[in-house]
């Protein structure tokens, strides 16, 4: 019994060693660009934006001007939000949770293990694979979308902060 545990445990790490030595991809993505498209996406008017708009005409026929304001400074503080998400002052946690039901089939395509926004340290036989267009891809951004993404990639450095 024991020479049958020992040589699963053997087999499990040279199996381990194999893929290893085979290199791990890990995609990863350019965030500004993920921060444009997932805003300007379908994905996120029809679960974020077409509600609150909902709640904003209700409360218009409603006449209740507190919940008016209250949805005005909602947006506001969005609009706030996602300029700090695009100058990498913000976290895109929000982003990342909305993203996640389409990362299996986004590592899938892309052939890769794991897809994480940052990555602060990396062995050697780590392959990085940029998934930005992939998730472009499954977000079915338009090519205006598209079109200011490659104008993102293209500038160099961080993207100034727009507030």
């Amino acid at each position: 019994m024991k020479v049958i545990c020992l040589s699963a445990l053997a087999l499990g790490l040279f199996v381990e060693q194999a893929a290893f030595a085979q290199g791990i991809r890990v995609g990863t993505f350019h965030r500004p660009s993920i921060v444009v498209a997932y805003t300007r996406s379908r994905l996120k008017a029809e679960t974020v934006m077409k509600p609150k708009l909902a709640e904003m005409q209700a409360a218009k026929a409603a006449n209740d001007s507190k919940k008016v304001d209250e949805l005005n400074q909602w947006g506001r503080a969005q609009q706030e939000l996602v300029h700090g998400q695009l100058a990498g002052e913000r976290p895109i946690d929000d982003i990342v949770e909305a993203l996640k039901p389409g990362f299996p089939e986004i590592a899938s395509r892309a052939g890769v293990v794991l897809i994480a926004p940052d990555v602060a340290f990396a062995a050697p036989g780590v392959e990085f694979v940029d998934v930005t267009d992939n998730v472009l891809d499954w977000l079915e951004s338009d090519d205006a979308t598209r079109k200011v993404v490659r104008q993102l990639r293209e500038h160099p450095g961080p993207v100034p902060p727009l507030h």
